[in-house]
């Protein structure tokens, strides 16, 4: 796909493959690797997550740790449902620009409360979700040009089914939580044949303290 972001999800997990407890507790990285973190995210143009990540944490969405100049940050909320006071609205407007990537189906006066935030709003898809392989080019032509990815299992499907994933990075943390209703890396319909999905190469493994990383990059 011509014109489209280089994208890297990026996601801590335990050994059973979850990124929250049932309960949606997502305590799974150390310091070590947040550092590792905000550094990967200190070279990226923006970083990006679906609405659930914001309802559930609330995140700011910044870096720490590192020196920076700020960057976009992308909240993919079909429904434009997010509460207009969260910190990804209101944390440092200026140094971390927000974008929210919508469909036509939103209200126009929804659609002015988050201008009215200094929030820049793309409808993208009219339908009940955001059309990810149309976004592609548009935020490209914004200037855009790399992603961090760090989901929910939701939005991390989207791009998967897709096959928009460039390079994945995974840490894996040394517990198993089990559980169902768990949110698991990569959420979302799943194919139903391993043929049909795509193929990533390990170019890179490190551990400490029993936490292994993992990189890949596109098949």
């Amino acid at each position: 796909m011509k014109n489209k972001p280089y994208i890297i999800l990026s996601s801590a997990m335990t050994i059973d493959g979850k990124i929250a407890s049932r309960t949606g507790d997502p305590e799974l990285s150390d310091e070590e690797d947040w550092k590792e973190v905000h550094k990967i995210r200190s070279t990226v143009d923006a970083i990006m997550v679906g609405k659930g990540t914001i309802v559930k944490d609330n995140p700011k969405l910044h870096i720490k740790y590192h020196n920076h100049h700020g960057y976009y940050r992308i909240v993919v909320d079909s429904m434009l449902s997010i509460p207009i006071e969260s910190q990804v609205v209101d944390h440092e407007p200026k140094l971390y620009p927000t974008i929210i990537c919508t469909t036509d189906n939103v209200s126009e006066e929804r659609v002015k409360e988050f201008k009215n935030k200094k929030v820049k709003i793309l409808q993208v898809g009219g339908e009940d979700k955001v059309d990810i392989k149309n976004l592609m080019p548009i935020l490209y032509d914004m200037g855009i040009h790399s992603i961090l990815l760090e989901g929910g299992g939701t939005l991390n499907w989207s791009f998967i089914n897709d096959n928009l994933i460039d390079e994945i990075r995974l840490t894996i943390a040394p517990w198993i939580v089990g559980g169902e209703h768990a949110t698991s890396l990569v959420e979302g319909g799943g194919f139903e044949k391993m043929s049909q999905a795509p193929r990533f190469k390990l170019v890179n493994v490190k551990y400490r303290n029993d936490y292994v990383i993992l990189k890949y990059l596109r098949g």
